[in-house]
């Protein structure tokens, strides 16, 4: 298993809507049998530039250990949440 991190941009709409966005990322992280090392929430920051149409974002940091196979499926499952502005995964 390699250890990675990710990082999250959550639309800033709504307080209650970014901790169900945060609580389904866990659990997929953790469905496909990843270790979770590290969770932060940053919290509301200006975004470097517009993306989609936001000016701000809700900033979450996540780190796990995961085996390379599962990132495809992972990836596939975050698409699918309207809420993440954006992420990216890091391999440290």
């Amino acid at each position: 298993m390699k250890k990675y991190e990710a990082i999250f941009i959550i639309k800033p709409d709504n307080e209650e809507r970014i901790k169900d966005v945060i609580d389904r990322i866990n659990n997929i992280v953790l469905s496909e049998y990843c270790e979770i090392t590290h969770k932060e929430n940053v919290g509301i920051k200006k975004l470097a530039y517009e993306i989609k149409s936001y000016k701000t974002g809700y900033y979450y940091y996540i780190n796990f250990n995961m085996n390379i196979n599962v990132l495809g499926r992972i990836s596939l499952r975050f698409n699918t949440i309207e809420e993440i502005i954006k992420y990216i995964f890091l391999e440290l």
